[in-house]
């Protein structure tokens, strides 16, 4: 999975993002049933998501099936929350596609933030937890990185004049919503051995 863009829209409090999948009939968990594991024994509070999929199910239940992208939109969301550990604190999102504007495989994820310079972070961040556990790689250091977003956060408040964070330790509500193709996709074809590339650096519109 790549990241070809990030416009970040101040006015309103969110960043948008375009979004590649490295094979194009290959880009739902249902493939790779590794990284959901993964990602939810590393995270377990992301089972807790709400999430409008107009199928009624909870969001671990969507993740038996649904795009990386949409579970890239929920790491992303979670990230910024378990750094600023404010209890009041609620973000949404939403996964979309067009594939019939659009290369098939390409995504437009979504999501609002509180903090830019945390935002990016939870972004990169994202990458690069999703980056591992496709690997199988068990060496990243969840806490670690997660105290480092958010030092990076008590940064971003002290330069912008804004008062400390008040930290909490009562789960963060979250939103999120998935829009679906206009199309229907494409047969999927067989799992391939690595989805993601590892994350580098791109222009921030």
């Amino acid at each position: 999975m790549r990241v070809l863009e990030i416009s970040v829209k101040p006015e309103v409090r969110r960043i948008s993002m375009v979004v590649d999948t490295e094979g194009p009939d290959c880009f739902l968990t249902s493939q790779m049933p590794h990284i959901t594991r993964g990602l939810f024994r590393l995270i377990p509070r992301l089972a807790s998501h709400t999430c409008h999929n107009g199928k009624g199910k909870s969001f671990r239940q969507e993740c038996r099936n649904t795009e990386i992208p949409h579970l890239f939109e929920h790491l992303i969301i979670e990230l910024q929350l378990m750094a600023q550990q404010n209890a009041d604190d609620h973000l949404r999102g939403e996964t979309e596609w067009n594939w019939q504007q659009d290369p098939y495989g390409r995504f437009h994820v979504t999501v609002e933030y509180q903090d830019e310079m945390l935002a990016i972070g939870s972004i990169r961040l994202a990458e690069r937890i999703l980056a591992a556990l496709d690997r199988r790689d068990v060496s990243l250091d969840i806490h670690a990185e997660v105290e480092r977003l958010r030092l990076m956060y008590v940064l971003g408040r002290e330069m912008a004049g804004a008062e400390p964070p008040r930290w909490a330790t009562v789960a963060a509500r979250t939103w999120s919503s998935v829009h679906p193709p206009v199309a229907a996709p494409a047969p999927i074809a067989p799992v391939l051995p690595s989805l993601f590339t590892d994350p580098h650096p791109i222009p921030v519109a």
